[in-house]
């Protein structure tokens, strides 16, 4: 047997193996070589909020709580804490803005979907616009990583950075004193 008929029998059998198991043979090209990473969105009407970081949308059929992804914001309804600085106004800044809106919620695969609370895990956009970004950007929280960083990790990090430094919202007088 000559050595192209050996390559030519070898090439079946793995064809054959690949079609009764499943696998993908295919050659990709230079262009398709990358994986392109799906971005998971679901729509929702937000129905209440809970604080600064957390809300209530109704998706899905259902209400489901929703904790905001890479920020935290200071508290307000934990009954083991007082209410912390800047906590009412980043609450209330929330309210202003998502109360009774339509939104989108972005899952981020590197979060998982839902928290040790059962909460969803989502950034919520408003219009194209990142509610969760905004938070920091207008100082009425910080950025924050669980434990694994996220998709906005860096830009949350500079955008904190900068209302630090401009003072802006909880970073500025009203809170020094805390």
């Amino acid at each position: 047997m000559s050595d192209k008929n050996i390559k030519f029998l070898i090439a079946t059998i793995l064809s054959i193996v690949a079609i009764l198991f499943g696998f993908d043979l295919s050659v990709s090209n230079e262009n398709n070589s990358e994986q392109v990473e799906e971005t998971q969105y679901e729509e929702g009407d937000v129905v209440r909020i809970v604080d600064g970081d957390t809300v209530v949308v109704f998706t899905n059929n259902q209400k489901t709580k929703v904790r905001l992804i890479g920020v935290n914001t200071p508290e307000t309804v934990d009954p083991r804490k007082e209410v912390e600085c800047f906590g009412q106004e980043a609450s209330d800044f929330l309210k202003n803005i998502l109360s009774d809106k339509k939104v989108e919620l972005e899952i981020d695969e590197t979060q998982g979907t839902y928290d040790k609370y059962e909460r969803m895990l989502a950034y919520i956009f408003l219009n194209g616009e990142n509610i969760n970004q905004k938070i920091i950007e207008e100082g009425y929280g910080y950025e924050y990583t669980y434990s694994v960083p996220y998709k906005y990790q860096e830009s949350f990090k500079m955008l904190e950075a900068e209302a630090k430094e401009n003072k802006i919202g909880l970073w500025g007088e009203a809170c020094q004193s805390y």
